[in-house]
């Protein structure tokens, strides 16, 4: 993808946070460690005989992203969240957690995986200093777990025991809605999910399927939250009439009718929460993404190995909030060029 011209910008005076042009104070970044997965999600990865990982060389090192992180820091970002393709294909993932986790300011430190290498990592990221994580799940039945990411599913549960055992929590449970696959008719999965998490004392959130990679089918597999949320099995199990929650997340929630807990909704398609938006992403291969949508990238790690110093990577992430869009709009078409949601970083 075409990278932004290598340009040396001088900080703005008296900028002490990343403050996009429409009031939002940016306290958030994601951050991709690598492009690669061991699972092959049809809504995430294109087809493998088109797709090419970065060479290893373009992939930020360990030591650029705590570089980053602190002066991100610097200028008011205090949650950070690890993610890929799956983080944990990344070797000695615990140093940069524990380098990331030293970083004053940095409050929330949490990762997002699909947890099926998770039951042997689980521990060491939390001694290293992994506050919490979400975990990807977008079925409970093993046959059509495989079909969907050609992987087990038995792994991603013991990633999910493990993650409990190590107090990685809360643990949120990431469901994306896919008609045809956990959401038609009888054949639907929501309820069962929605048990699954109850018993387990873990949150799920149902995502609207967003038109993220080449060739995905979206509108046949497309299903509205309002949908969701008028089924019976749903309604059932969830005080639908309850008024909406909003956290410090995409997220909006609802209470279970029985017991505790809560179920949350996220509707990229269908609702816009971009008034509420307070992150920035960066790539594994370094690029700043200011909206997830938006095809607009600056190239932060060409411009670190050409020899910028902190206040150049400073300047540059007060340029990236800058050129955050007020609504985020996703038009994936195959004439446009778009990265696929593991090229990005989920």
């Amino acid at each position: 993808m075409p990278s932004s011209p290598l340009t040396f910008y001088p900080s703005p005076p008296h900028a002490e946070n990343l403050t996009d042009s429409f009031g939002r104070q940016l306290t958030y970044l994601r951050i991709s460690v690598t492009d690669r997965c061991n699972l092959h999600c049809s809504y995430c990865r294109p087809a493998s005989e088109n797709y090419q990982a970065e060479a290893r060389s373009h992939i930020l090192t360990f030591d650029e992203i705590t570089r980053i992180v602190r002066v991100a820091a610097g200028l008011g970002v205090r949650k950070v969240r690890i993610t890929g393709g799956e983080p944990l294909v990344r070797r000695n993932l615990t140093t940069l957690i524990a380098k990331i986790a030293a970083i004053s300011g940095i409050d929330d430190l949490a990762m997002t995986s699909n947890a099926s290498l998770l039951a042997q990592a689980a521990q060491p990221l939390a001694d290293a200093g992994l506050h919490r994580i979400n975990i990807s799940l977008d079925t409970l039945n093993p046959a059509r777990f495989r079909a969907l990411t050609g992987g087990d599913l038995a792994p991603v549960l013991d990633g999910i025991a493990a993650a409990q055992q190590a107090g990685l929590s809360p643990i949120k449970l990431n469901t994306v809605l896919m008609r045809g696959v956990n959401v038609g008719g009888e054949e639907s999965e929501v309820a069962r999910l929605i048990d699954f998490a109850q018993l387990h004392d873990l949150t799920i959130r149902f995502i609207e399927l967003m038109p993220m990679k080449q060739g995905l089918d979206w509108k046949r597999h497309y299903v509205a939250i309002d949908e969701v949320l008028a089924r019976n099995d749903l309604q059932a199990r969830v005080a639908v009439d309850a008024p909406l929650v909003t956290g410090n997340t995409a997220a909006r929630y609802l209470p279970h009718k029985q017991g505790t807990g809560k179920v949350g909704f996220i509707m990229p398609m269908s609702e816009h929460f971009c008034s509420g938006c307070n992150r920035l992403r960066l790539t594994a291969d370094g690029h700043l993404r200011s909206c997830l949508p938006a095809n607009t990238e600056l190239n932060l790690r060409d411009m670190m190995r050409q020899g910028a110093d902190d206040a150049g990577i400073r300047a540059l992430l007060l340029r990236a909030a800058m050129t955050k869009p007020e609504i985020g709009i996703y038009s994936f078409t195959q004439g446009k060029d778009q990265r696929s949601m593991i090229q990005i970083g989920g």
